[in-house]
């Protein structure tokens, strides 16, 4: 028998499973009405000039339909959703920002429920990061979950070579937990801003220390201190940039660098 936690597990993923399924029911309830005549009656007889415009709505009303179905257990929504992110990809470059602005959009709502605790959720966004279509639009919702507070979505961001993640996204997607003042998060950045191998990603780094360290954070202080030496001048400018914003705030951390520095 299984035990009482465990039970309890399966009762509210049995829940969030349902509640999906019904969030998928009343899309496509949405998506018919929509594309329904009877839901324009001053369409009848007008001829407007063609427009990629519903089609580019529909590629994210699409997105969001088949990240709700993933989450609802349907085994081949990720893959049909790396179809469309493909196919938007092959779109004309105006009309692709906005088909890939849809997609994003939907991961973003995925990566708030998962952030909000949902297992389902979570568990989608890890899936998504095993498909190479969809593995940025994953990683940065992961993000998003993380800055959350879900600590499960932190972890595949700050170990990306055992999770088969880029570095390069998984940086920049620690910024929403370090700017809530995640520890482990600021010092994952801190840790990549005093590696001279990874110096590559340096204005990654700056970018996701430099709220914390404007909110005092000495660590975040520390690690923009440490790039602010590198021979990179845009990581270098933007690091002494980010230190000043934070002395403005009257952060000693920072003020004490800019000094070291000769900033001072």
């Amino acid at each position: 028998m299984p035990a009482a936690g465990e039970t309890a597990v399966m009762e509210q993923l049995r829940k969030e499973r349902l509640e999906v399924l019904e969030l998928v029911k009343e899309l496509r309830q949405l998506r018919e009405r929509a594309s329904s005549p009877a839901a324009d009656p001053g369409a009848v007889g007008a001829q407007p000039a063609p427009s990629s415009a519903p089609a580019l709505q529909g590629a994210g009303d699409e997105a969001r339909q088949l990240v709700a179905a993933a989450m609802g257990g349907d085994l081949s929504a990720l893959d049909k959703l790396a179809n469309l992110a493909a196919a938007a990809r092959r779109m004309k470059p105006e009309e692709q920002v906005a088909a890939l602005a849809g997609i994003q959009s939907a991961f973003e709502l995925l990566g708030t429920e998962a952030g909000k605790g949902n297992s389902a959720g979570l568990q989608t966004l890890w899936q998504a990061t095993r498909i190479r279509g969809l593995q940025g639009f994953a990683v940065r919702a992961l993000g998003q979950a993380a800055g959350l507070g879900n600590e499960d979505a932190l972890k595949p961001l700050l170990d990306p070579e055992k999770y088969l993640l880029l570095r390069s996204s998984t940086t920049s997607a620690l910024k929403p937990a370090a700017d809530a003042g995640n520890e482990r998060a600021i010092q994952a950045l801190a840790a990549t801003a005093a590696d001279p191998k990874q110096q590559g990603f340096g204005l990654l780094v700056v970018q996701g220390l430099e709220t914390a360290a404007a909110a005092g954070n000495a660590t975040a202080s520390d690690g923009l201190a440490t790039l602010a030496t590198v021979t990179n001048r845009n990581t270098r400018e933007g690091a002494v940039l980010a230190l000043e914003a934070a002395a403005r705030k009257n952060q000693p951390r920072a003020e004490e660098a800019l000094r070291k520095l000769g900033w001072r």
